[in-house]
C-alpha cells in the first residue's frame, strides 16, 4: 500500500489518514471472505486441537498476535494455547517474547480477578457486561457474592456458563430468581449440581419448565425433594420421563399430589426416548466460546494484515507503525528488550551503533535505561516522534528488505539475537 511514497511520506498519511486506510484495506473482497470463513469455522471447534487441525484458522490465530511465522511450532503453540497462562511452570510464562504469552492469555479459560467484593460491587452494569468469559471464570464466590441483582442479571449466557461450580454458591437465592430463562438454561451440569436447596427453590416456575432432561438429570435427589410444587407442575412430561428412579423416589407425597394425572403417568414410564434427549450444553472448555474473543482476533489478525502491507511497500514502516500500536504497553526495560521488532526501532532512533547489539545483556540494558523514557512515551507526539526518527534514520532500504531476518519469528536464541538488529518485519 501507498507504493512509491517512501516509508517517511508513507508514515505522515498513515498519521493523518491511518483510520480510513485500515478500513479500506479490511473491506477488501480477500479479506472479507477469510475473515468470514474464520468466524464461522472457530465458533464450531470444540476443542484446542480441532483448531489446530485448521491450518488456515491457526494461521489467523497466530495473525492476531504477529506470530503467523510460528505455523509450524506445533507443540509450542499447543502448550501455549492449553497451559495455564500464570502457572510458573508454564511455557508462555517462561518464554521471553511477551506475544507468546499475550496468546496464552486470551486463550485462558480463567483469569482471577485482582479487584476486591467492594471493587466488584461497584462495577457498572455495563462493565460487567463487557467482561470476558475468562474473567468471570476467575471470578471467586465472594466476589459474585459481591454482585448486585442487577449486575447478575446483565451477565449473558457465555458469562454465567463460565461461572464456575463453586462460584455459583456464592450467589444469592434473590439472584438464581432473577436470571431468565435463557440466563438458567445456559447452565452447564457442574454448575446446576453446586446449587443448594434453596438456590434450586429460588429457580422461576417458567425457567424449570426450559431446563433440558440433560440439566434435569444433573440435579441430586435432594435437588429435586426440594423443588416446590408450583415448579413440579410447570415441568413438562418429557421432562418429568428424564428423571432417573432415585429422583422419581426422591418426591415426597406433597409433590407427587402436585402433579396431573399425565406427569404422573410419564413420571413411573420414563420411556427411552426422553432417556437418549440428552440436549447439548456449552462446555466451558471450548476454545472459542466467548465471541468477544473472535471479535479480538479479527480485529487484531486485520490490523497486523494491513501493517504488514504498509510495510511490504515502504521497508521499516511495518515496523514504525507496530511500535506506535504498542509501545505505550512497555514499562520496563526488559520487556522493550524481549520484543525485537520494538528494540529495532528504538535503537535506530537513538543512533545506537551496530556494535551494540554484541554488548552483554547487562550493558545494553543499562544503556537503554538511560536513554528511553517510557514515561515520556505515553504521549502519543512522543511515540510518533521517535518513529519516524527511525525512518529516517534506520529503516532497511527497499534493495536490501529480502536479505534481513524476519522480526516477527519468535525465534529462542539469547537475549543478545533479541534486540538490536536492523532488520525487516517481513514474514
Amino acid at each position: 500500500m501507498l507504493a512509491g511514497l517512501g516509508a517517511q511520506t508513507a508514515f505522515t498519511v498513515a498519521l493523518r489518514q491511518g483510520g480510513a486506510l485500515q478500513d479500506r484495506f479490511s473491506g477488501r473482497r480477500d479479506n472479507q471472505a477469510e475473515m468470514a470463513r474464520f468466524r464461522e469455522v472457530a465458533s464450531q471447534f470444540k476443542d484446542v486441537e480441532s483448531l489446530m487441525k485448521d491450518r488456515r484458522a491457526l494461521t489467523t490465530v497466530l495473525e492476531a498476535f504477529q506470530l503467523e511465522g510460528e505455523i509450524d511450532k506445533r507443540g509450542v503453540i499447543r502448550k501455549v494455547l492449553t497451559e495455564p497462562p500464570n502457572a510458573q511452570t508454564s511455557l508462555a510464562n517462561r518464554m521471553t517474547d511477551r506475544r507468546w504469552r499475550q496468546m496464552a492469555q486470551a486463550f485462558a479459560t480463567s483469569q482471577p480477578s485482582a479487584l476486591t467484593a467492594n471493587e466488584v460491587a461497584l462495577l457498572t452494569t455495563a462493565t460487567v457486561r463487557g467482561m470476558t468469559r475468562s474473567q468471570v471464570a476467575g471470578l471467586t464466590s465472594e466476589q459474585v457474592a459481591a454482585l448486585s441483582t442487577t449486575q447478575v442479571a446483565a451477565l449473558g449466557t457465555a458469562q454465567i456458563s463460565a461461572l464456575s461450580a463453586t462460584a455459583i454458591t456464592g450467589m444469592e437465592t434473590r439472584d438464581i430468581a432473577a436470571l431468565d430463562t435463557v440466563q438458567i438454561a445456559a447452565l452447564r451440569v457442574p454448575q446446576l449440581v453446586a446449587l443448594s436447596t434453596a438456590q434450586v427453590r429460588a429457580i422461576e416456575t417458567q425457567d424449570i419448565a426450559a431446563l433440558t432432561t440433560a440439566q434435569l438429570r444433573a440435579f441430586a435427589p435432594a435437588q429435586i425433594a426440594a423443588l416446590g410444587t408450583e415448579q413440579l407442575r410447570a415441568m413438562g412430561t418429557t421432562q418429568l420421563a428424564s428423571l432417573t428412579l432415585t429422583q422419581s423416589l426422591a418426591l415426597n407425597s406433597a409433590q407427587l399430589a402436585a402433579l396431573n394425572n399425565e406427569q404422573r403417568v410419564a413420571l413411573s414410564t420414563r420411556p427411552s426416548e426422553a432417556l437418549r434427549d440428552e440436549e447439548r450444553i456449552a462446555p466451558a472448555a471450548a476454545p472459542f466460546a466467548d465471541p468477544a474473543l473472535i471479535d479480538r482476533l479479527v480485529r487484531d489478525a486485520m490490523v497486523n494484515r494491513f501493517e504488514k502491507a504498509m510495510g511490504r511497500d515502504n521497508p521499516g514502516l511495518r515496523e514504525a507503525l507496530y511500535f506506535r500500536r504498542t509501545i505505550g504497553a512497555i514499562t520496563r526495560v526488559e520487556e522493550l528488550m524481549a520484543d525485537r521488532a520494538l528494540t529495532t526501532v528504538v535503537r535506530g532512533a537513538l543512533s545506537l551503533p551496530e556494535s551494540f547489539a554484541v554488548l552483554d545483556f547487562e550493558k545494553q540494558r543499562d544503556m537503554l535505561r538511560r536513554r528511553v523514557d517510557f514515561a515520556a512515551l505515553k504521549d502519543p507526539r512522543a511515540v510518533d516522534k521517535m518513529a519516524a526518527r527511525y525512518l529516517v534514520l534506520a529503516a532497511p532500504q527497499a534493495n536490501a528488505a529480502n536479505s534481513v531476518t524476519a522480526l516477527f519469528d519468535g525465534g529462542g536464541g539469547s537475549l543478545n539475537t533479541l534486540i538490536g538488529r536492523t532488520v525487516s518485519l517481513r514474514a
